[in-house]
């Protein structure tokens, strides 16, 4: 499928939140799924970057994607449209977060438990109060990066801009990508080039830089999610440090961790039919134990019940 045939088959749609700003979605009900998947873009924040990821997982269950949009000056307000959005579908979602879209995942599930079935983060880190003196360095050093880079935009072309991207995200390769994986990854570039606009690149750098007011997460937050928390830590991600991975892991109650997923920081992009069939079993292994609904969060933090754990051959 290509990027044009993907946008004919699901089409756009646009749903106007309580406050009357429009909230454009892509979103498939697959009558046969048992549980649904909203996917959340890393911070280049385009969805339809994941269109491939889309349609595969369109098989299983039903899926919702959108962009990081304008209307929406930050995470907060962001998050609330989501959980609406959500309501107004009338799905409990499981939020499958890339990079930023995994900071963007911890967010609405603390503002919005009613609205989440469970969590698949990769490449991503923590938002914790208890984070480490070194993950939390290696996040300030990331947004302060970010700032000045929004002071290059400010300046430079566009295209010189786009130029730059493109060569960041290409040398992210490593050398046993297949001939298949680089031209995936060409692709994605040549996408990128083609949707991203300069006000946008703008929005996800204030976007980025407005997860820090979020910071003071605790275990508890995600207590309602214990066993049902999927972490993707690719060990050749050089994105994220290990000690943000680790204070991501130890935010999360009884997470299983997967590390040998290889490709880098997109590793998901790259191992495509590998990334697919790891989140599919988990999240099926699941919703076929006990219905999403089974846990609801409770007033004091605990879920109701929960699966019980599969047998994996992963770290955890």
């Amino acid at each position: 499928m290509t990027l044009a045939e993907f946008r004919r088959a699901y089409p756009a749609a646009t749903y106007t939140v309580s406050g009357g700003k429009p909230f454009v979605y892509r979103y498939y009900k697959n009558p046969n799924a048992k549980a649904t998947l909203v996917l959340l873009t890393g911070g280049i924040g385009l969805s339809d970057l994941f269109y491939k990821h889309f349609d595969r997982f369109a098989r299983d269950f039903s899926v919702l994607t959108f962009d990081y949009q304008l209307p929406f000056e930050n995470n907060a307000q962001f998050a609330d449209a989501v959980a609406e959005l959500l309501g107004h579908l009338e799905e409990r979602a499981w939020l499958v977060g890339q990079s930023l879209g995994g900071v963007v995942a911890q967010i609405i599930a603390r503002r919005h438990p009613e609205a989440v079935a469970g969590l698949v983060l990769s490449n991503t880190c923590s938002l914790s109060g208890g984070m480490s003196e070194e993950g939390y360095r290696d996040l300030m050093t990331m947004i302060e990066s970010q700032r000045k880079f929004k002071k290059w935009l400010n300046v430079l072309p566009f295209a010189l801009i786009k130029g730059m991207m493109r060569r960041a995200v290409l040398n992210m390769k490593t050398d046993d990508f297949t001939a298949a994986e680089r031209a995936a990854m060409e692709e994605l570039c040549g996408a990128m080039l083609e949707l991203l606009t300069k006000p946008y690149k703008a929005h996800m750098i204030d976007f980025l830089c407005d997860a820090q007011h979020h910071f003071g997460m605790t275990r508890a937050d995600f207590a309602p999610w214990a066993g049902w928390v999927l972490l993707i830590l690719s060990q050749d991600d050089a994105t994220f440090s290990a000690a943000c991975k680790q204070d991501l892991i130890d935010l999360m109650p009884e997470p299983t961790v997967v590390t040998d997923l290889t490709g880098g920081h997109l590793a998901l992009m790259v191992r495509l039919e590998q990334y697919e069939e790891l989140v599919t079993e988990f999240i099926k292994a699941r919703t076929t134990r006990q219905e999403p609904e089974s846990i609801l969060p409770c007033r004091d933090g605990r879920n109701v019940a929960r699966a019980q754990e599969i047998d994996w051959s992963i770290n955890s």
